[in-house]
């Protein structure tokens, strides 16, 4: 079995190359180009990744047996250490990034273990009905004896039940303070369906500013003067 078997079977690229370095120390250089020499191209490529090029390439072949192409090849392999370098550089920076993302993960992670109530109310929409088909269509404010509607302090999506007579239409929703009605809390416009005796709007509503009270909750019919005036109390 040759040398250049061996090599081939139990060396990989970079082991066989410093073998060849050491050949060449031990030789006394030319110098001397000749026209079979390989084009710098091919050199530089090699000595920057030698991994790429298979041992039995013809021009690996003449680049281990010629001085002036193997001192060539030392010569840009001297000049890879600064760009690895670099490359190191930009790796270790990359490499930082990816664990800041880990750690903010963790620590993200850990924080919802510790508050799952805070981002439940954070997240979740709670899916409330209210009925309004016997209450009377007062306007302004409602007679004290109708029982206040009862929401929480939440990001609500509201089935919300008409009064009687209540045509279908876009409507707009209102959640204020009680009083005078001008503190708004929430405010939202959807399209009420249906047929009396249940004609049916579904809004959403962010109550998670509001403290617990007493509030109005106000529906509107696009086109009319003014609302429908209802008290209510959020939890």
């Amino acid at each position: 079995m040759s040398e250049r078997t061996v090599i081939k079977k139990k060396l990989n690229s970079e082991e066989w190359f410093l073998r060849q370095v050491e050949s060449y120390t031990r030789r006394q250089p030319s110098g001397d180009k000749t026209p079979a020499c390989v084009d710098d191209a091919f050199l530089k490529s090699y000595a920057e990744h030698p991994t790429n090029v298979s041992l039995s390439d013809r021009r690996v072949d003449h680049v281990t047996s010629c001085n002036y192409c193997l001192g060539r090849l030392l010569q840009f392999r001297a000049t890879r250490p600064a760009r690895a370098s670099l490359s190191f550089r930009y790796a270790a920076v990359a490499a930082m990034g990816l664990v800041c993302l880990l750690v903010g993960f963790v620590v993200a992670n850990a924080w919802n273990r510790k508050h799952p109530a805070v981002v439940q109310v954070q997240s979740a929409e709670l899916h409330r009905t209210l009925d309004l088909s016997q209450y009377g269509t007062y306007r302004g404010d409602q007679p004290a004896s109708n029982p206040p509607l009862h929401l929480p302090a939440a990001l609500v999506n509201l089935e919300l039940v008409l009064p009687r007579l209540s045509p279908p239409g876009a409507y707009s929703i209102m959640v204020a303070a009680a009083g005078n009605g001008h503190n708004r809390v929430a405010c939202a416009t959807a399209t009420a369906v249906g047929s009396d005796p249940r004609t049916v709007v579904a809004v959403s509503l962010d109550l998670r500013s509001a403290a617990p009270g007493n509030y109005v909750l106000s529906t509107q019919l696009q086109g009319e003067d003014a609302p429908y005036t209802y008290p209510l109390q959020i939890e």
